[in-house]
């Protein structure tokens, strides 16, 4: 009918679709989209992980000058407390995320097919060197009369020495690290870190370098040194006696133990090793290297004693002395008298000591003579350079003798003798831009002397003393007590320098005063502290100027060489107490 109901319209059939699996051309097609996605996630993960990293570079500029208590700005609203826990997650947290960015990077470095083995830090040694001065600085708390500042330096001073002595980068590489955290922190500014590149004695160390390779370059250091075989050559300890008398000559006259050790004797001592067959670089430094090497430093550090001429801190004590009203009566005469009896014991039992340490290979060599006498004869007459060599050296030797007379200062000679060799062509500039061990030793014994003179700068050395003098006092501590602890803590101090100069500028006036203050006389005190500051040199291998270029050729290692100056300085202070004594007592002196 017109009113039934329409039938329902018919739905349209449902489409099913099958899946076909793709192909390799559809993979292929699909790869691109796939890379593209995982290409984008990376992106997206490098761009948050960029973020991040400069945002947290952001946070880390605020901690540098709060880190040693100097912005007020950065402190406000912090306990002193809550202020150093923040920093000390901080920067705990800082040098964690440093440590685990080194450990994927090494794992990834020696994973690489290309790789040619890692050249950064030894990630266990440095962590240890990082752990050592963030206890320091966070876990101890900071003395009475020391600021914030003044902890961080002594913080980063102490693990840059950890990093010397550990070595988890070689060469200068732990000392440029700290001169960076020094800088970056505001411990120092860079002004003060990097000012003793321009110090007189660093140039000296580095100038003695080139000199060295003058000695090598030319021949001369090998005929000096085949010469020194042919006459005493049938042992080591022959040869290192032979060595020692030639210096104890040459300080009387030259008062630059810096000059003579590095830019003289060394070269020699090298040469007769190497003559000998002794070379670092072939592994046989033992034969008899290391021995010589050894011998040549302590006949500096017992050279520089014997005579006021030795040392140029020498005439420097004498100042000091007078200005706290001790007069040397007589100085040449006095300090000759003084040291001639422990001097000359130091000069005849330091070889034997030597002996001990670092053993020869070669106790016996009887061959050695008639080789040299052969070798020499083979060199024939002298070269012109090799003339030309030893007149520019004779030359220094006599400008540094004469020095206080003329004025002229020992680094200016030696500059001026540098001159002259690359004028007359006997050493160019080629050969002392590619002589990588001189500006490593450079580079690390300025960054030493710059951080170890901010320790007195900031007040910790004077601290370290003043501890020293009150624990004396409380004890009650009679005079012979009182100079054995007082002259131990002026030998142990001398662990935060590097340099000679410095710590006797820094230390020996207060230092004098305490021993004259607990009993000692004035006389005595004075020379006892004087030989003290020469003897100390050879504790460490950043000790004085001359300790880094006997360093540098790898003769002895740094464990050797921090133990045989812990023994050294035993052996000094047990030899110069007891034959000094009984000597002074003949003399008069005490």
């Amino acid at each position: 009918s017109a009113w039934s109901p329409l039938p329902p319209e018919p739905r349209p059939p449902v489409r099913t679709e099958r899946r076909l699996a793709p192909t390799a051309a559809m993979e292929g097609a699909l790869l691109p989209v796939r890379t593209q996605s995982r290409m984008g996630r990376r992106r997206l993960c490098r761009a948050l992980a960029c973020t991040a990293l400069v945002s947290a570079m952001g946070y880390m500029t605020t901690w540098p000058r709060a880190l040693v208590g100097i912005a007020a700005g950065s402190t406000e609203g912090s306990t002193p407390a809550e202020l150093g826990s923040s920093l000390s997650l901080m920067i705990g947290g800082t040098f964690a995320a440093v440590l685990g960015f080194l450990s994927v990077l090494q794992k990834r470095n020696l994973a690489s097919n290309t790789s040619k083995g890692w050249k950064g830090a030894d990630i266990k040694l440095f962590s240890i060197c990082l752990a050592v001065g963030w206890l320091i600085r966070f876990a101890l708390p900071i003395p009475a009369g020391v600021t914030a500042q003044a902890w961080s330096m002594l913080a980063i001073f102490v693990a840059m020495i950890c990093g010397v002595v550990l070595a988890p980068l070689p060469s200068a590489g732990p000392t440029v690290v700290a001169l960076a955290i020094a800088v970056f922190t505001g411990t120092v500014t860079f002004a003060e870190g990097l000012a003793a590149f321009t110090d007189e004695v660093v140039w000296l160390v580095l100038l003695a370098f080139f000199f060295a390779e003058g000695f090598q370059k030319t021949g001369f250091g090998d005929r000096v040194a085949l010469t020194i075989i042919k006459s005493v050559g049938s042992t080591p300890l022959g040869v290192a006696y032979g060595l020692n008398v030639a210096e104890l000559a040459v300080a009387a006259c030259m008062p630059s133990s810096a000059a003579r050790a590095a830019a003289v004797f060394y070269p020699i001592t090298i040469s007769v090793a190497r003559a000998s067959g002794s070379d670092p670089a072939t592994g046989t430094r033992m034969k008899c290297g290391a021995f010589l090497v050894e011998c040549c430093y302590q006949a500096t550090a017992t050279s520089s004693c014997l005579f006021l001429s030795g040392a140029a801190q020498n005439y420097f004590v004498i100042k000091l002395a007078a200005g706290v009203g001790v007069e040397v009566p007589s100085p040449f005469t006095t300090w000759t008298m003084a040291a001639l009896g422990p001097g000359l014991a130091s000069f005849l039992l330091a070889p034997l000591l030597a002996m001990v340490l670092l053993p020869p290979e070669d106790k016996q060599t009887p061959e050695a003579p008639r080789v040299a006498a052969s070798r020499l004869q083979r060199m024939g007459p002298m070269s012109d350079e090799e003339k030309v060599f030893a007149m520019v050296i004779a030359g220094m030797v006599g400008g540094w003798a004469t020095a206080s007379t003329t004025g002229v200062k020992p680094v200016v000679t030696a500059l001026c003798g540098l001159a002259s060799l690359m004028v007359t062509g006997v050493v160019t500039w080629e050969d002392c831009a590619k002589n990588f061990k001189a500006w490593g030793t450079f580079v690390q014994f300025a960054s030493l002397v710059g951080l170890a003179a901010m320790l007195n700068n900031l007040g910790i050395v004077k601290w370290l003393a003043t501890c020293i003098t009150e624990k004396i006092l409380v004890a009650g501590l009679k005079p012979v007590p009182s100079f054995f602890v007082i002259l131990l803590a002026y030998w142990l101090v001398h662990y935060c320098f590097a340099s000679q100069v410095a710590h006797v500028s820094a230390l020996y006036q207060p230092f004098l005063l305490m021993l004259i203050q607990t009993g000692t006389p004035g006389l005595p005190a004075a020379l006892a502290l004087a030989f003290a500051s020469n003897l100390f040199m050879t504790m460490t291998p950043y000790a004085s100027a001359q300790s880094a270029v006997l360093m540098g050729d790898g003769y002895i290692t740094q464990g050797e060489w921090y133990k045989c100056g812990f023994v050294y300085m035993i052996f000094y202070i047990v030899l110069w107490i007891t034959v000094g004594a009984a000597w002074w007592r003949l003399i008069g002196l005490i």
